[in-house]
């Protein structure tokens, strides 16, 4: 039984390093949003699995789900589309049906589910908040940061760019998942506040005639999530907002990330549930898998 010899234990090798590195030093580390949350805070295994060796899953029905959705809120803001739901239904019935779904009782839910999103969205996007102002839509930015002994080159896109009343820029973005942060999560969440970062670093002069706004803030949108009663009750989103930047923390973050990929310290935080790429299994399953083949061999010899 040769695949029960030790040196085929692929648990038991040591870790393997490539002669050409990932990143060159001499260049700013190249990063978004997202992928500085995983890095730092959740799963750098996950990170490197996915952004650099694609192995990521096939695309799923709840993120073409997201994808529509966002489209249609950007031609709503960008004047393209009116803010008319019947309107927003019929660009929605010409896509849907490229959308794989499992069951056609689930299509038709998750249609359903589209269409409370896109009556919480219109209900949002005429409502006075504050008087701010929409002037962006899918803002496209790439701005380069000092963080630590390190340069980051951040590029992204912001859902909308709006201007309070104060001619501040206050960054939106939308989430169609099911899920949302804590309170506690949102005052210190890694993308909202790449977001106003950038907004610093001029990312969104271009908008603001060239002048370079304060960031007033930041907010999630969440248009599959109702708000409680006291915010406007179910026909509006949930929203969770993050105040102007203070201190440090985020420059912390950049550079801990940074420093994880240049490094290629691509590990597992103990006690993460995160899913390895391509399989969907927990990487803890991974292991036990692992073990469970090590004794099995053992046995056997």
């Amino acid at each position: 039984m040769p695949s029960a010899h030790p040196y085929r234990w692929w648990g038991m090798l040591e870790p393997t390093e490539s002669k050409v590195p990932l990143r060159n030093r001499d260049q700013p580390v190249v990063l978004s949003g997202s992928a500085l949350d995983q890095l730092a805070n959740t799963c750098a295994l996950q990170w490197f699995l996915g952004r650099e060796v694609k192995a990521d899953a096939p695309a799923t029905a709840a993120q073409g789900f997201g994808n529509v959705v966002h489209v249609l809120a950007d031609e709503v803001a960008s004047g393209h589309t009116p803010a008319d739901l019947s309107v927003l239904m019929e660009r929605l019935d010409s896509v849907w049906n490229a959308l794989a779904f499992d069951a056609p009782w689930k299509s038709q839910q998750e249609k359903d589910n589209a269409r409370v999103a896109l009556e919480r969205f219109l209900q949002w996007h005429v409502m006075d908040r504050t008087g701010r102002t929409p002037v962006a839509s899918e803002h496209d930015f790439d701005v380069t940061l000092e963080a630590g002994d390190y340069q980051v080159r951040i590029r992204g896109q912001m859902d909308r760019v709006e201007a309070d009343g104060d001619g501040r820029a206050y960054v939106v973005d939308f989430k169609t998942g099911k899920q949302a942060p804590t309170g506690k999560e949102v005052e210190r969440h890694p993308q909202l506040a790449v977001y106003q970062l950038a907004v610093r670093e001029g990312a969104v002069d271009e908008v603001f005639d060239g002048v370079r706004p304060e960031p007033g803030g930041a907010e999630l949108v969440h248009l599959r999530q109702g708000a409680a009663r006291r915010d406007g009750g179910e026909t509006l989103p949930k929203v969770q907002a993050q105040e102007p930047l203070e201190g440090e923390w985020v420059g912390d973050l950049l550079a801990t990330a940074a420093g994880k990929v240049l490094d290629e310290r691509f590990t597992r935080p103990p006690g993460s549930t995160a899913r390895t790429a391509r399989s969907g299994r927990p990487a803890a399953r991974a292991r036990r898998d692992v073990t469970w083949w090590s004794d099995l061999t053992h046995h056997a010899a």
